[in-house]
């Protein structure tokens, strides 16, 4: 049996997406992931979008390589990637959150999550803000 792995990354829009086309891409996603088993969650914060994917590890490894070379992306960075022992959204082919800064605000105390700063001085650290609001949402979220 195939080990269980998360990825998550943060990418700028390559074009500004409207809430149509955000509703198509997640229809396209959702039944993507069904038929490759992939559960995570999408958010759309301070313009940018953040997202954490898991499933068994060599699908989630063919994905986040499309996903890098994908068009609708720019500025792509690994937040944070490992092995799971279990599902954080089991039940979630993909779930959706636009966060706003009332929502940073109550997560860092705080609305400045620096995120331009993240694309141009990338570090593999699990302390930077945005990390703080993804998983205070996937904790919120999984079940």
């Amino acid at each position: 049996m195939d080990s269980l792995k998360f990825v998550s990354y943060m990418s700028n829009q390559a074009q500004i997406l409207t809430n149509k086309d955000i509703e198509q891409l997640l229809f396209q996603i959702r039944e993507k992931n069904k038929r490759l088993a992939i559960t995570g969650i999408l958010l759309l914060i301070q313009g940018k979008f953040v997202q954490y994917i898991e499933g068994k590890a060599p699908e989630i490894d063919k994905v986040y390589e499309k996903i890098k070379h994908d068009s609708r992306h720019n500025d792509l960075v690994l937040l944070d990637s490992g092995d799971l022992e279990n599902r954080q959204f089991k039940n979630w082919s993909m779930a959706y959150k636009k966060i706003g800064d009332d929502q940073v605000k109550a997560i860092l105390g705080h609305t400045a999550l620096n995120l331009d700063d993240l694309f141009l001085f990338p570090k593999q650290e699990k302390t930077h803000p945005v990390l703080k609001v993804l998983y205070n949402f996937t904790n919120s979220l999984s079940t």
